[in-house]
């Protein structure tokens, strides 16, 4: 009588056997998997796996403890366990890469946060650092520039009313008026080193600035004849273009201050007898301010790094021009307060362009009495 074979019998013998070698793949990457997946659980940091719908699709222990999760919430939207305006605003208009969205945490105000999203494919990571020791730090770095910065403004006070009125005297000893003009330069340049860390200090520190119209078409005549008459000893061809009456919603002041810092670099770092332009002109995304000239150019290598305090491509030549190595970072500063960064475009012997694209929501049309 024949054997009989069961139907389980014939399927077993009807699949195909799987090679040693690629058993032994297939274990080694569950393996890495399941290492990977250890060593997320055990971070400190929250990291959680979002579906293209938004949705909870896994997170690590510390996620859990962060936002309160229970096996249940898988498969519910992020926002309802970060309902802040500022994650939203970030999630929503994300781009890659990107530095993430600092912000102080919806339980414990004391407490500060940093969310990175990274997309890949069709799902998110989310990754929540608690940044609460580095913010601190931060402020005391804070305080401590702006403390110091007042402290001395009271002491070069004196020092420089003592000198001019030494240098004013008539019977100054040649040998001696010589000493008198150099610790005159220093001391003033000195005293605008600290008036460029104080604006720095109050920018970075005021939370809230006071909002309104500002008129742009007046603001941008006023920057260009203080540089018409700053100018004088250059000899320069100032062009100002302006392309639309729109304005901006913002604080006049540190706005003034910061597109004057872009005007008279420009100045500066332009061999006499150049060529700037000043121009403000309506886009499809917004307004763009420009400022185009003809100088010497920047190295590459140089632009990524302009915008941090006290740096400087040429120290002999930024001290020359009486240049503090913080201007930059003073524009860099206020434009954050309207969601823009500057734009550098430079080659060396053409000439640079810096530049800053204010977006939609920050544009007013002149009011109507």
């Amino acid at each position: 009588m024949k054997d009989m074979i069961t139907p389980i019998e014939n399927e077993q013998q009807n699949e195909p056997e799987q090679h040693p070698q690629d058993q032994a793949t297939q274990q080694e990457v569950m393996g890495q998997l399941k290492k990977i997946r250890s060593s997320l659980r055990a971070l400190q940091d929250a990291v959680i796996l979002l579906n293209d719908d938004d949705s909870l699709e896994w997170w690590n222990q510390a996620a859990e403890d962060l936002l309160l999760l229970q096996a249940a919430d898988k498969g519910r939207s992020i926002f309802d366990f970060i309902n802040v305006p500022e994650f939203r605003q970030y999630y929503q208009a994300m781009t890659t890469p990107n530095d993430g969205v600092h912000m102080a945490s919806w339980r414990d105000p004391k407490r500060y946060l940093k969310c990175e999203l990274t997309p890949f494919g069709d799902e998110k990571l989310l990754i929540i650092y608690d940044v609460t020791r580095l913010h601190h730090l931060e402020q005391m770095r804070r305080d401590f520039v702006a403390n110091v910065s007042h402290e001395l403004r009271t002491p070069l006070t004196v020092l420089m009313g003592y000198l001019e009125n030494f240098s004013d005297q008539p019977d100054m000893p040649p040998h001696w008026q010589r000493g008198f003009e150099l610790m005159t330069q220093q001391t003033a340049r000195m005293n605008r080193i600290v008036n460029d860390l104080l604006l720095l200090s109050r920018i970075e520190i005021e939370e809230t600035h006071e909002f309104h119209y500002i008129n742009m078409t007046k603001l941008l005549t006023h920057i260009y004849d203080d540089a018409q008459a700053y100018n004088s000893e250059y000899g320069h061809s100032i062009h100002l273009q302006i392309d639309t009456y729109d304005g901006l919603y913002g604080s006049e002041m540190y706005l003034n201050s910061a597109l004057s810092n872009l005007v008279i670099n420009a100045i500066k770092y332009t061999p006499k007898g150049g060529n700037i332009t000043i121009s403000w002109a309506k886009t499809s995304e917004g307004c763009r301010f420009a400022v185009e000239d003809d100088g010497i150019g920047i190295a590459p290598q140089h632009i990524t790094r302009l915008t941090e305090r006290f740096y400087r491509i040429d120290s002999g030549r930024s001290r020359a021009t009486g240049g503090t190595g913080l201007g930059l970072a003073i524009v860099k500063h206020v434009l954050y307060q309207y969601d823009v960064n500057l734009q550098i475009e430079s080659t060396e012997g053409v000439g640079s362009t810096f530049s800053a694209l204010f977006p939609a929501n920050h544009v007013r049309s002149e009011p109507t009495l």
